[in-house]
């Protein structure tokens, strides 16, 4: 049977292409399905990079991005058949295929654009992939309804492990015989999961049901609140964009270039070299940066700070910073909250980035960014703690370790944002602090001072770079490139 991938770059002209878009527009056309939007991505590898297993199940494989994965597939296949059974019986399925997979065959052509890369097999396979899957996440979400607990917790809620909850509702209206609304039906399912396992409190508010896409996006907007941010997003590459240079930095690489055209200066030029690292050395990539804000610890002790738990009914969008105390919401962290949390930033990254519907910004992004700054060590967790603001049995190291951890998001809101208006005031008020504002000063003019020894040192060596010039070439054009070299660097200094 033909592929369901229509969106393969043609190897053989340009009339198989169009053949295939037709068919591929017909068929899409042809299901009484609205295509639903682009929601499930492989995870980046700078994320694996940081913590693979947090974004890779660990024993449940769902959908066409881990189902077929050897180790996960040989431990858990059996398990998912089991779980078919006891989710068909009480509903007297004669056939699976004729009840169950055909209906989701049918969806196929509008299934398939829910992922940015979707493997090449026939519809068969796929209708009958999803349906047990499907069926397994639906007996999962059951028994965690009844008994509170699952096969893998994490591995459900994990980005590219979801199941596109239209496939969920086509299995429901193949079961069903009573005619329940198909949304109420899953609302209760996903809601009672993702209160039980987020970090944060869930919207009161209902979720627009017909646009959830699937178990990790409903708890994502029960955080959010499902609320439209009217701040664009705009993203840059790392790299994309080049520091700007001091001038005495590039006056001392062009002292250190000269050296390296004239035999008799290189004694000097591991010296130069020296004196650039310890000026100059960037820290390594590798480092993970966080917001710019004190530590807890600091804010209250030098600022006189407090850090007070906001009401039981706010959620992130609700920090706030008033008179010199912080409203933040109370945040439940558990030992599967880190790949909890790192999914939902992931998708919320990847929504904001590939979303054409908009509605996607950075707020619970900037939210870790925010307590990866405000966390740096077990004092700081314990101030929190003692308020009520962080709770759960994960152990305070544990949580200092959890959010010096998470990588600073490489989104930036194009203007500012609440929590970075919040962050802005506190830094204010630390910084007029005079303890803190001497402390700035003598920085500054450290760091003034470090320019102008930079300074003498780069004149000096130019000096003795032209002494041996003269020596070595006096008339040459070799003399002649030197000097105009570092006319040219300190004419620009």
């Amino acid at each position: 049977m033909a592929s369901v991938n229509p969106f393969v770059a043609p190897t053989s002209g340009d009339q198989p292409w169009v053949d295939q878009m037709r068919k591929t527009l017909k068929t899409q056309i042809a299901v009484p399905i609205d295509t639903p939007p682009l929601s499930i991505f492989s995870i980046p590898q700078i994320l694996k990079d940081e913590k693979p297993e947090a974004y890779a199940p660990q024993r449940i494989g769902l959908g066409p991005k881990h189902h077929f994965q050897a180790e996960l597939y040989q431990n858990m296949q059996q398990n998912k058949l089991t779980a078919v059974k006891r989710v068909i019986k009480p509903h007297q399925v004669p056939d699976l295929e004729d009840h169950v997979a055909e209906r989701i065959k049918q969806i196929i052509p509008v299934l398939s654009p829910c992922y940015d890369s979707f493997p090449e097999t026939d519809e068969d396979a796929f209708a009958w992939l999803f349906a047990i899957d499907g069926l397994f996440l639906l007996d999962q979400l059951g028994v965690y309804l009844e008994k509170g607990f699952a096969i893998d917790e994490k591995d459900l809620i994990m980005l590219e492990n979801q199941i596109p909850l239209i496939v969920l509702k086509e299995i429901e209206k193949a079961l069903s015989q009573s005619g329940e609304n198909v949304d109420d039906f899953w609302e209760s399912k996903f809601r009672f999961f993702s209160q039980s396992n987020s970090p944060f409190l869930l919207s009161k508010e209902n979720i627009d049901f017909s646009r959830v896409n699937h178990l990790l996006d409903y708890m994502y907007h029960s955080i959010i609140n499902n609320e439209t941010s009217s701040r664009d997003v705009s993203f840059i590459k790392p790299g994309s964009i080049q520091a700007e240079k001091p001038a005495t930095e590039e006056l001392m690489e062009a002292v250190i270039q000269a050296a390296g055209l004239i035999p008799a200066a290189k004694p000097f030029l591991g010296l130069l070299q020296s004196v650039e690292k310890v000026l100059y050395e960037t820290e390594d990539e590798s480092t993970i940066q966080e917001i710019r804000v004190p530590s807890v610890s600091e804010l209250c002790e030098t600022a006189g700070v407090k850090f007070v738990l906001a009401t039981s009914e706010e959620g992130i969008r609700n920090i706030a910073f008033v008179d010199g105390t912080c409203f933040l919401p109370v945040i439940t962290l558990g030992y599967d909250t880190e790949v909890i949390l790192r999914n939902l930033v992931a998708y919320e990254k990847l929504m904001a980035k590939n979303s054409m519907m908009g509605g996607f910004g950075l707020e619970l992004t900037e939210y870790v960014d925010f307590m990866c700054g405000i966390i740096d060590s077990a004092a700081d967790v314990k101030m929190l703690r003692e308020q009520k603001i962080i709770e759960g049995d994960l152990r305070d190291e544990e949580i200092v370790k959890l959010f010096n951890g998470i990588g600073r998001s490489l989104g930036n809101m194009s203007g500012q944002s609440n929590l970075r208006k919040t962050v802005a005031e506190m830094n204010r008020v630390y910084n007029d602090v005079p303890s803190v504002r001497l402390k700035n000063e003598a920085e500054k003019q450290a760091r003034a001072a470090a320019k102008a020894i930079t300074f003498l040192v780069s004149i000096s060596g130019t000096l003795v770079l032209a002494r041996e010039a003269f020596v070595q070439a006096s008339g040459s054009d070799t003399t002649q490139m030197l000097f105009s070299f570092v006319s040219e660097k300190l004419g620009s200094f």
